[in-house]
């Protein structure tokens, strides 16, 4: 049998020839006019790193005046507006979200406290490119 895998965080990297203004155009015209085509949000926004992410969406309000996430918000839906728009979380935001909802309401959820807190280094803000 294949030894186990190992598994690493932050598997996503920065995407090569990275370009934040034409990601930007590229998802303003998926979301433009009557209706919206999903795919290539989808592939930009789950091919790019957190970091790349949050330049996309500067490059996106500097190009058309637009807050990204607000238009994600109004063209998505279901579960594709939910990942979308926690993709668009600076990852200390994300988290931060993530360990709110852990322990709102009746009962904890354990597995979220324990992988949020015992995973984070002092560091992991800057590591994932977060000033």
């Amino acid at each position: 049998f294949a030894p186990m895998a190992k598994y690493t965080r932050g598997t996503v990297k920065d995407f090569p020839g990275f370009d934040a203004r034409a990601d930007a155009e590229v998802l303003r015209k998926a979301m433009k006019g009557l209706g919206t085509d999903e795919e290539p949000i989808l592939k930009i926004l789950t091919g790019r790193s957190n970091a790349q992410r949050q330049e996309i969406a500067v490059a996106f309000k500097t190009l058309f005046g637009k807050d990204l996430v607000d238009d994600l918000k109004s063209e998505l839906k279901g579960n594709l507006e939910t990942l979308m728009v926690s993709l668009m979380r600076p990852a200390r935001i994300y988290d931060a979200h993530a360990l709110k909802h852990a322990i709102k309401g009746a009962g904890t959820d354990e597995k979220v406290l324990t992988e949020i807190l015992a995973s984070r280094t002092p560091s992991w803000g800057t590591e994932m490119g977060n000033k």
